[in-house]
């Protein structure tokens, strides 16, 4: 299967930076490219002149396109991992979490790094993207596990930056909120939830969080207040 002309060449715009000459479109699919484009505030002309685009406008424009109906697979193979992880923080706005993007920290011996950190009270959600296709369980469970002492050591280290979370994440100070690892992947797999953590998928995501209050008592949490 191949994508569509329109899809194509936007994707290799935003991505590859390569210059199309809209004249060449039909008049069919300059009418399909124009409607995309509205829907993300491009005038068509605009879009086209336009040379740089940041990572969250190209995570915007990809979701767009992938909530239009477009082939997800074909789409998705042509992001690398950080554009996977842009369309996440993505949907997780849309959803009215605050979201940081590769967040490090450290303890004592080693550096850590969570792909997002993404907070909607009471809910702090520490997340893997994983844009890999593979469906092996094994592969699905380690990361669950990896995960989980990513969060058990951030959350130790918590006093120290506590200050910055709170004034990057909008935190509120003095309330309890509960701190959750996920693992969210690029396709569907059977294996929903492993040592009480969930494994959503991108296209699973929203109505997760939209029903996120019945599933929190059965997930691994941390619950923690800022001073």
């Amino acid at each position: 299967m191949r994508l569509d002309t329109v899809t194509r060449i936007i994707l290799d715009h935003i991505l590859q930076k390569n210059d199309f000459d809209i004249p060449k479109f039909s008049q069919n699919e300059k009418f399909k490219c124009q409607l995309i484009l509205q829907s993300i505030n491009y005038s068509l002309d605009g879009f086209f002149n336009e040379t740089e685009f940041s990572e969250n406008e190209k995570g915007r424009i990809v979701y767009t396109l992938l909530k239009q109906g477009k082939d997800a697979s074909l789409i998705l193979e042509k992001l690398d991992w950080q554009g996977f992880e842009h369309i996440i923080s993505v949907i997780l706005d849309e959803n009215n979490y605050s979201v940081l993007t590769n967040f490090r920290f450290k303890d004592e011996f080693t550096k850590y790094e969570i792909d997002l950190l993404a907070f909607k009270f009471p809910y702090l959600f520490a997340i893997d993207c994983k844009r890999h296709s593979t469906g092996f369980s094994s592969f699905l469970k380690s990361s669950a596990e990896k995960q989980k002492e990513r969060v058990e050591i951030l959350f130790e280290q918590i006093p120290i930056i506590s200050e910055y979370l709170i004034s990057n994440l909008n935190l509120p100070i003095k309330r309890k909120i509960f701190l959750y690892p996920m693992i969210v992947s690029w396709k569907s797999y059977n294996l929903k939830f492993y040592s009480d953590i969930p494994i959503v998928s991108y296209d699973n995501l929203s109505g997760f969080l939209q029903e996120i209050d019945e599933y929190r008592d059965a997930m691994f949490n941390l619950s923690l207040t800022f001073e």
